[in-house]
């Protein structure tokens, strides 16, 4: 999530996925492998999917779209029922809903709150 937040760095969680709605940052279980991960919330359930030349449009900005990311969106015109679409702030450097797909619900954490300061080692 660089450079909005950086590693080491302590985070306040409102518990609760009905807490998090679309340019929220959030915490959920990875699709991809079960961890525990920190990205943004992009696009709500029954949100429309608009590509426009190899990029996602939406309210908090454009996400750029591999090919293969492109032709699994492009099938689709609506976010499904109990679903988010979760993004990286560094685009070109997130794994994130364009490689594993939508986020259930029931999979959010909860929404971060606030950043805090930079852990300290020791």
């Amino acid at each position: 999530m660089e450079p909005t937040l950086t590693d080491g760095q302590w985070i306040l969680v409102l518990r609760g996925s009905h807490r998090v709605e679309s340019g929220d940052i959030a915490v959920f279980i990875s699709p991809a492998d079960q961890k525990l991960a920190v990205k943004r919330c992009i696009l709500e359930e029954r949100d429309e999917l608009v590509i426009s030349h190899g990029w996602l449009e939406t309210p908090w900005g454009r996400w750029f779209l591999t090919g293969p990311q492109w032709e699994i969106l492009d099938s689709q015109k609506f976010i499904p029922e109990d679903s988010v679409y979760m993004v990286g702030d560094n685009q070109f450097h997130s794994m994130d809903s364009r490689n594993y797909g939508y986020v259930r619900r029931e999979n959010l954490v909860g929404k971060v709150l606030m950043p805090s300061g930079r852990r300290e080692n020791g």
